[in-house]
């Protein structure tokens, strides 16, 4: 697996492509549902189903996931320390953005990534 895999989508629909027991440990920071300066993304609250399939993918043992990557604070985070990442982010805008900052982590640690 390569340092960090960003995905563009929804988190239920990619969570539901994932294998069972294929995460260690799930890090993130979800919307409130507070609608945040007007901002979509900030205004539903993640449901059930979206716990219950972070359930399915975690395991015991470090890769990292945050379902709701937006800006990759986590997956900085996660690859600063040592540890593989999976983030899903569904603003086409913010995986950009994510992309950017991990990869720029990533460089003086593990060299050039795809």
């Amino acid at each position: 697996m390569d340092a960090f895999t960003l995905h563009h989508g929804d988190c239920l629909d990619v969570l539901r492509t994932m294998p069972d027991a294929s995460i260690d440990s799930i890090v993130t920071d979800p919307p409130y549902g507070l609608s945040f300066m007007g901002k979509r993304w900030d205004y539903d609250v993640p449901s059930v189903e979206i716990w219950a399939e972070c359930l399915r993918v975690l395991k015991p043992g470090g890769v990292v996931l945050d379902p709701f990557t937006g800006s990759g604070s986590t997956g900085k985070a996660a690859v600063l320390e040592g540890f593989r990442f999976v983030g899903i982010e569904r603003e086409a805008e913010y995986v950009e953005i994510a992309r950017a900052r991990i990869q720029a982590a990533v460089l003086p640690i593990f060299g050039e990534v795809a």
